[in-house]
Formats: structure tokens, C-alpha cells, sequence
């Protein structure tokens, strides 16, 4: 008889929601890259990802991936996490949610996270009745996908459902529907929830789209970024080298990157999707003329960009 494979172990993700009090957020975003240069130090760590707040109005979420429920745990329990979030307490109008998956949720554009607490002689109801539930939410327009998560002992007791819409105007057509308020009628013992909506949690570099806008086409979204990325790295290059010629290549290669995507991340990327917004999501009036300005400008920038940098590498210097 073959050797059984070892099977391994779900992902966990953590989903935080918190709503900041009023001008906290520079402190904020300080105190939450703390918190997460903490996490990344755990065993396990895949990564973290902070949305802020959407036009809907949604709290701000945070997001943490572990590679198994025991160093999420691990993470959540840890005294390191105690001591910062009793630092950042005073950021917050209220308590924060969390809600812990065990395995990676959907990255559409509009995510709800809703939490149930059930008690354990009425789980079998609760199930049959979500799935009547599931079963409804299939039939909207938009439907991205639902997954069940039941609770983790010692880590969560309330049932969680995470559900995703392609746009936020299809996620608010289910949240809206009379078939969704009959169902909550059906069963007043499981109305005592919390809905929670996730921002466009899993990406930053574009916005996420509303209503039935499309959101760019992928080769939109590369030569975007190559409009971005290129002058960003090949001046980092430049610049490493000059500073720190004797450094190994896989160390600048290494800092090289670190610095590169989080320049994009929070600098250049925002300033190329407002100026290629035109472009890159145009109006209900699609006019075939805008895609030829956008790929236009975009290939001339990276033209004018290769063009100088030559110029400044081999003409008037001689640099790598």
C-alpha cells in the first residue's frame, strides 16, 4: 500500500475591521505598520494587506495570512500583539471585529463578512437556512461567490459568512432585496449578526470600480504599471549603485525591490492612475479615441523616459 500524503495545512486569514476617530489617521497608519512589521516576524507569516475605507463608507479592514491556524494563533495571542493594540486603542471610535478564515477568501471588488453567533443545538438549522440563503444570493446579478466558516475553538465562537459582488451596486442590490429580508423573517432566532463591508481588500494599486463601470483591461493595467515601474527602478539602480557600489547583487537586488514596490505602492502608482484615469476608466461614452490617446501617452512617456536615461547614462555620464 503507497505511503498516505501528507496533507497541508489551510491557509488562515484574520479580517480586522476597526472605524478611526476623526484625524488619528497619519498616527494610525504609523502604529499599523508597527503592528505589522510584528506580525511578519512570526512563524508562518504570508503577509498582511491595510485597506482604508471605500466610498460606501466601510471600516477600515486589515488583512493577515498565516500558513496555518496554529501560527495565526499563535499571532493572535501573542503578548507582541497585546502590548500594541493596547498602544493603538485610543485610534478607535469602538472595538475592533475580527472575523478568522481558514482558507483565503475571495478578492473581488465588494466583500461582506457576516458573523453569526449559533448556539450549538441549533447548528444544523443554521445551516440548512444559510444554504437557503446561499441559494438566493446565486440568483443576483454580480455574484462572485459565498463560503461558510465554522467556528475555530479557542480562537472564534461566531459562525462566519464572507460573500462577494462584483461591484458594490450588485452587493447592495442582495443587501436591499425583499427575497433577502423573507429569509431574515424566516429565522428571527439567527438575526442577532454583524455585516461588515471589506473595501477592495486585496490589491491598492487601482481603486476599486462602482456601480456597473468595468474595471481597466488587463493590458490597460500592465502598461500602466510598466509606466511606472520602469523610471522608478532603473533610478533606484542608479542610485544604489552610487551609494553602495560594493554591494553584493542579490542585497541590492533585495533592497532594490523593497524600495521599488513600496514607492509604487504609495507614490507613483497613485500619481499614474490619476493621470491615465482618463484612460483607464472612461466614461459610460466610450469613445475609441481615448484608448488610442492613452496608449499614445503611455508609450511616449516610456520612450521620452528611455531616451533621457540613456542620454544621462552614456553621453553625459558614463554610469552603469
Amino acid at each position: 500500500m503507497p505511503a498516505a500524503k501528507a496533507v497541508p495545512p489551510a491557509a488562515a486569514t484574520v479580517i480586522i475591521t476597526q472605524r478611526l476617530r476623526a484625524g488619528r489617521e497619519a498616527e494610525f497608519r504609523r502604529w499599523q505598520a508597527e503592528v505589522n512589521d510584528a506580525a511578519a516576524g512570526f512563524p508562518g507569516f504570508l503577509g498582511a494587506e491595510v485597506t482604508p475605507p471605500g466610498d460606501s463608507g466601510a471600516e477600515w479592514s486589515v488583512l493577515y495570512r498565516f500558513d496555518g491556524i496554529d501560527h495565526l494563533k499563535r499571532w493572535l495571542d501573542s503578548e507582541t500583539r497585546r502590548d500594541l493594540l493596547a498602544r493603538g486603542t485610543g485610534f478607535f471610535e469602538r472595538p475592533s471585529t475580527q472575523h478568522v478564515l481558514v482558507d483565503e477568501p475571495d478578492g473581488d471588488v465588494a466583500t461582506v463578512v457576516v458573523s453569526h453567533p449559533v448556539p450549538a443545538d441549533r447548528e444544523a438549522e443554521f445551516v440548512a437556512w444559510q444554504a437557503r440563503v446561499t441559494e438566493a444570493e446565486r440568483t443576483f446579478r454580480g455574484f462572485r461567490g459565498s463560503a461558510l466558516h465554522r467556528p475555530i475553538p479557542g480562537v472564534q465562537d461566531e459562525w462566519t459568512i464572507v460573500y462577494s459582488y462584483a461591484s458594490v451596486e450588485d452587493l447592495n442590490g442582495w443587501l436591499e432585496s425583499p427575497e433577502r429580508q423573507a429569509l431574515l423573517a424566516e429565522a428571527p432566532d439567527f438575526r442577532d449578526f454583524e455585516v461588515h463591508r471589506i473595501a477592495n481588500p486585496y490589491g491598492s494599486w487601482f481603486p476599486p470600480t462602482t456601480g456597473a463601470d468595468d474595471g481597466p483591461a488587463s493590458w490597460k493595467t500592465a502598461l500602466s504599471v510598466l509606466v511606472g515601474l520602469y523610471p522608478t527602478v532603473v533610478i533606484l539602480t542608479l542610485a544604489i549603485d552610487e551609494l553602495w557600489p560594493s554591494a553584493q547583487l542579490w542585497l541590492s537586488l533585495l533592497i532594490g525591490n523593497i524600495l521599488s514596490v513600496s514607492l509604487l505602492t504609495w507614490v507613483v502608482m497613485p500619481i499614474v492612475t490619476r493621470a491615465l484615469g482618463f484612460w483607464m476608466r472612461p466614461g459610460p461614452d466610450r469613445d475609441p479615441r481615448t484608448d488610442v490617446l492613452g496608449l499614445v501617452c503611455s508609450i511616449g512617456f516610456l520612450t521620452l523616459a528611455a531616451l533621457f536615461f540613456y542620454l544621462v547614462t552614456r553621453v553625459f555620464w558614463t554610469l552603469p
